[in-house]
């Protein structure tokens, strides 16, 4: 990555999306309102893992396995931790800087790091083994993805590249143009059957064959306008989703889409900006907007089902859901349950003291929410 790219993006981390303990000229957050006849929760546990210690590592969110979650800090540390009991059960030295959180399946985790390592290890009873170790091109802020007998990785310097899960092989790489100036982050790559889908920083969906990387089509979600290169950012850096063959994508001072997954064609767009992980049901898909106003939107149509602005300017989390409820993370550490259908706040708790910046986690009746000095917490409804 060239010099001046990271030092643009990093210039607009802080702007964006790691300045929630600094002082800085946006918009004060809402106050906390008052609930009318709350719903009742408690704080399972908590637990200080280390992970997210440092502003920098605003992505790193656990990963789950079975009824383990897994968590790497900024050294590259990796804790395991039992989530019905909260108890860290051991850890592992892995030694590798992480700006992002694990990508792993069954009994095997990956972990990379900002100078773009790539490593595997095995779970074994009382830590990790390792693997394999090889090095991507550039820095990596997005969680590799583990899909049969393949790892998709995304890099910062715009490359999306394949490797063997076997034993870190390259099976093939594909690059696009990266923006003079863009956001510090990358979407995850999407898997399906046959296609791997992946959002650029250009502000196009492109889809490829998952055997040999070639182009199946690429559509355009946003494009770039304005004079500036900050007005002209259109970073897809939220993680898109998929339903009933539909892609849902946003980006950040752009549009929000649904595309069809076989051959890119749009159904619908609409102006919405985002940086953000997204929800989804049956109905409607869930976006917390660049200002923290949160959106329901009718995933058929596009049209919003309900707008709430009662966290506005709260430097929110992406939404999750839990039964018929959504759940946001903030900047004080309070989470705080919405109801999905007319989008009432019905519901607040603080798990932690500090910012929130990873998308809560889903397991089984709980909510799971790391902050940023690396506490990890669950919540549940008081029964």
């Amino acid at each position: 990555m060239k010099p001046a790219n990271k030092l643009c993006t990093l210039f607009l981390l802080c702007i964006i999306a790691a300045c929630g303990g600094e002082t800085d000229n946006s918009e004060p957050p809402s106050p906390l309102t008052d609930i009318e006849a709350p719903v009742a929760l408690k704080i399972n546990w908590n637990l200080d893992t280390r992970a997210a210690s440092n502003t920098a590592a605003y992505r790193l969110r656990p990963l789950i396995i079975g009824n383990r979650a897994y968590t790497i800090d900024t050294s590259g540390l990796i804790a395991c931790v039992d989530i019905s009991t909260g108890r860290k059960l051991w850890s592992y030295e892995t030694d590798l800087p992480a700006l992002s959180g694990l990508g792993g399946a069954e009994n095997l985790v990956i972990a990379t790091s900002g100078d773009g390592d790539i490593a595997a290890f095995q779970i074994v009873e009382k830590g990790l083994e390792p693997l394999w170790k090889t090095r991507a091109s550039s820095e990596i802020r997005a969680i590799p993805i583990v899909n049969d007998d393949q790892v998709f990785v995304r890099s910062v310097d715009g490359k999306l590249q394949s490797l063997a899960l076997a034993d870190g092989s390259q099976q093939w790489v594909v690059s696009q143009r990266v923006p003079v100036l863009s956001l510090t982050g990358n979407s995850e790559p999407l898997i399906d059957t046959q296609l791997v889908y992946s959002g650029f920083d250009d502000g196009k969906l492109i889809a490829f064959d998952r055997r040999s990387g070639k182009v199946r089509w690429e559509t355009t979600i946003s494009i770039p306008s304005g004079r500036t290169e900050v007005e002209r950012l259109v970073d897809l850096d939220g993680q898109f989703l998929m339903r009933d063959g539909v892609i849902y994508v946003a980006s950040f001072q752009g549009r929000l889409a649904a595309v069809v997954a076989v051959n890119g064609d749009v159904l619908w767009a609409r102006d919405f900006s985002s940086f953000q992980s997204m929800a989804i049901d049956d109905n409607a898909i869930y976006l917390s907007a660049d200002n923290s106003d949160l959106w329901s939107i009718d995933r058929r149509t596009g049209s919003a089902f309900w707008k709430q602005d009662v966290l506005h300017a709260r430097k929110i989390t992406a939404p999750a859901i839990t039964n018929d409820k959504l759940v946001v993370a903030d900047l004080s550490g309070y989470l705080h349950w919405f109801d999905t259908a007319d989008g009432k706040l019905v519901g607040r708790i603080r798990a932690t003291k500090t910012r929130n910046y990873v998308q809560p986690l889903i397991w089984q009746d709980s909510v799971l929410t790391l902050d940023q000095d690396g506490y990890f917490s669950s919540v549940s409804l008081r029964q």
